[in-house]
């Protein structure tokens, strides 16, 4: 059922019942939870679905829920935004609840951004749901905002200082990111600009690490762009014909 008519449903009181037919009429796909608990945990994650205003998720999505199992530390539980026509092309998406390896209450994780960290994250639940309705329209157009290219420089920023892929880049704000360096376990800030003529506040030109057209600056000491070396033209002995 699209998101909509979920909204409808579960107003109607359709999913109130602890019977596990219902819950997974509801939406609940996987669990390690008793089956009497998943009604609960659904009416906090309705919180979610229920704030989505945007007509393209609305009638284009359907959601579907998961009880998580982490290596370490308890259960936490996540809605799935999945496309009804079947095909992600980049617009799926997943928001968090309550896990304890997260920053925030409520973390959002996109196909876009990738898996590695959240596209966004709130500790209110009204924040979340107004990132994701104005989101939408991104969605619906195929719009792929500044930050995807600059979250994608930062990570060749950070494998360039790390020696290491797949360290997570976290997006802290406008032209903001964040990462764990495997080093020393210390967070490393780092911000991106597309002109040397407007450098972001506390730091200098001698702190920009060009990546394409855009600059990243952080606070380690630069490292260039290695320039790549043409093969030496060899020279045949003999007369030419």
């Amino acid at each position: 059922m699209s998101v909509r008519q979920w909204q409808e449903r579960f107003r109607a009181g359709d999913f109130n019942s602890r019977d596990l037919s219902v819950q997974c009429e509801a939406g609940w796909f996987d669990w390690f939870c008793r089956n009497d608990a998943l009604a609960g945990r659904l009416e906090k994650l309705s919180k979610i679905v229920l704030g989505i205003k945007a007509p393209f998720i609305l009638d284009n999505y359907y959601v579907w829920f998961k009880n998580n199992c982490p290596m370490a530390g308890p259960l936490y539980d996540d809605v799935r935004f999945e496309p009804l026509s079947g095909e992600r092309e980049g617009k799926y998406f997943v928001v968090i609840l309550d896990c304890p390896h997260e920053l925030a209450k409520w973390a959002l994780y996109t196909e876009r951004y990738g898996y590695d960290a959240p596209e966004f994250f709130s500790g209110n639940v009204r924040n979340m749901v107004q990132y994701i309705n104005g989101m939408a329209a991104e969605l619906e157009q195929g719009i792929q905002p500044a930050f995807l290219l600059e979250k994608r420089v930062v990570s060749k920023y950070v494998l360039r200082h790390e020696g290491e892929h797949g360290i997570p880049v976290y997006r802290d704000g406008e032209h903001e990111f964040s990462y764990i360096s495997r080093k020393d376990r210390q967070l490393r800030k780092v911000m991106v600009t597309d002109s040397m003529e407007a450098l972001p506040p506390g730091y200098g030109a001698e702190q920009a690490e060009r990546h394409g057209e855009l600059y990243v600056f952080g606070a380690e000491p630069p490292i260039p762009e290695k320039t790549p070396v043409r093969p030496k033209t060899v020279q045949r002995g003999g007369r030419e014909r």
